[in-house]
């Protein structure tokens, strides 16, 4: 049967993504500060001030004006997950928009970009003339969309366990390190900022300044991969900043779980026995043996070759973004390399990590339920044998779950890649940018631009927000919107 939204049911959605507008506004102190400490012009505190503020009656006006007694249900969840998502995205991209004189739908880019943790840039240019209050902002936006609006706004709302829960399913974290969800989000957040910091420490220590250091481990923790300079990384010789970058890209992309389990029960054995995290490691190795004869044949440099291999393809795989060396090497590298890389970021990293991507706990039961079906045809009809994942026993119907959404996931890659030829995009340059948009990984072939297509800058935005709920809340969203009746 047809699950229709009615009046009472939209009165919920706008209710409950006030009261998240409302805790979200808090984000805004911290450009504020910041502005302060370096005693930055008084313009720019005033507008994060004034933002934060918006950001504040916004939501507070929303959940009085739509105040009502009825629950919120699972349908709910996914509208107010879709819909956060998109107003605190437009919120955030004002600081960019006064402060940097941009276009607000290129400020919005670089919002959504931040937040989805993916890292494309709209602004690779004037970032050099941009405050440190404006930098830390965007460090910080893609920081918080490492865990989720969900998981920041739950440490000071919800308490009851079902609110909590729907929500952060629909925003596509099932994970659960506590039995109750805000001791979860708690525990999220704790773990979070104990891994930023040692990612702050191992950049400092290689030779990064202390601002370099946060806001690069903010955005290498977060999977996100923005430069705080128009230069980036790129011509970069220290080895030990971009192994560190690599490590932290990998930590990123591991299961908060098994972070958890390590830092807070001290199982130190918790990486080795962990499925996904082997497997994350197993395909990084394969591929940068894959490609760096490629390289050695570009680069003369043997050293700097796999070096190079190495950072790329983890900055692919984790879906952290980053580039050592300029677009035009990856460009000149050749299909072969450029098909590898794609392969890294639709798969991406672990499930309940900071990474987009199809996920590898997804990869491994597609690629076992092949195994089981061929299994099944060749077995005698009455046989009978357990599927099990990660030694857990898994049905039928989780399998087609996991199967559709690879399935899907493949078919808005293609409706992208189609938005974006009609444009003028080359094939290439398309597929790959649309790959790593979905993904939320960041790297590009250098066709993503102020001046592309504003029909171009909107599919990749849709790709970016889609990617990172995970396709299901926002399909979802979008039937339930279209059902709605007044009546």
């Amino acid at each position: 049967m047809l699950i229709r939204l009615g009046l009472s049911d939209m009165k919920v959605v706008l209710r409950d993504t006030g009261e998240l507008l409302k805790w979200s506004a808090i984000t805004f102190f911290v450009p504020l500060i910041t502005g302060i400490w370096f005693k930055e012009n008084l313009y720019f505190i005033l507008i994060y001030f004034l933002v934060g503020l918006f950001c504040f009656f916004l939501g507070t006006a929303m959940k009085r004006l739509f105040s009502c007694e009825e629950s919120t249900d699972l349908k709910h969840a996914f509208m107010i997950v879709a819909l956060i998502w998109l107003i605190y995205t437009a919120i955030s991209a004002m600081p960019f928009s006064i402060i940097m004189g941009i276009h607000f739908i290129d400020a919005f880019f670089e919002s959504m970009s931040a937040l989805t943790t993916t890292g494309i840039t709209m602004i690779p240019l004037l970032i050099d003339s941009a405050p440190k209050s404006l930098i830390i902002w965007r460090s910080l936006i893609s920081w918080i969309g490492g865990v989720g609006i969900i998981v920041l706004s739950l440490m000071g709302i919800f308490t009851t366990y079902t609110k909590s829960a729907k929500l952060m399913v629909a925003e596509g974290r099932e994970e659960t390190i506590k039995p109750n969800l805000k001791n979860t989000a708690k525990e999220i957040w704790v773990v979070y900022v104990i891994l930023t910091i040692i990612g702050m420490f191992l950049l400092f220590f290689a030779g990064m300044d202390g601002f370099s250091a946060l806001n690069y481990s903010m955005s290498a923790i977060s999977t996100t991969g923005m430069d705080i300079a128009s230069t980036g990384l790129i011509g970069l010789d220290n080895a030990w900043v971009l192994l560190s970058l690599v490590a932290i890209m990998i930590i990123g992309a591991t299961p908060f779980t098994v972070h958890y389990l390590f830092i807070r029960k001290k199982q130190f054995n918790a990486y080795i026995m962990d499925n996904e995290f082997k497997v994350l490691v197993s395909i990084l190795i394969l591929s940068i043996v894959l490609i760096l004869p490629k390289l050695l044949i570009f680069y003369p440099d043997a050293t700097f070759a796999l070096g190079t291999a190495i950072f790329q393809n983890a900055s692919a795989l984790t879906c952290g973004g980053f580039a050592n060396v300029p677009i035009s090497d990856i460009v000149n590298w050749g299909d072969f390399v450029l098909l590898i890389l794609m392969g890294l970021m639709v798969i991406g990293g672990s499930s309940g990590s900071t990474a987009g991507g199809i996920k590898v706990s997804r990869l491994i039961i597609f690629i076992k339920s092949i195994y089981w079906r061929i299994k099944e045809l060749i077995l005698p009809k009455n046989s009978f044998f357990q599927k099990k994942f990660e030694g857990k026993k898994i049905d039928d119907s989780k399998i087609r779950q996991v199967n559709q959404f690879i399935l899907l996931y493949l078919l808005l890659i293609i409706m992208g890649v189609f938005v974006l030829t009609l444009q003028g995009m080359s094939l290439t340059s398309a597929l790959f940018n649309i790959i790593s948009a979905q993904g939320n990984v960041g790297l590009q072939l250098g066709e993503i631009v102020p001046t592309m297509p504003f029909a171009s800058k909107i599919m990749l935005i849709l790709s970016m927000w889609i990617g990172r709920l995970e396709i299901i809340p926002v399909l979802s969203a979008i039937g339930f919107a279209l059902s709605f009746r007044k009546s």
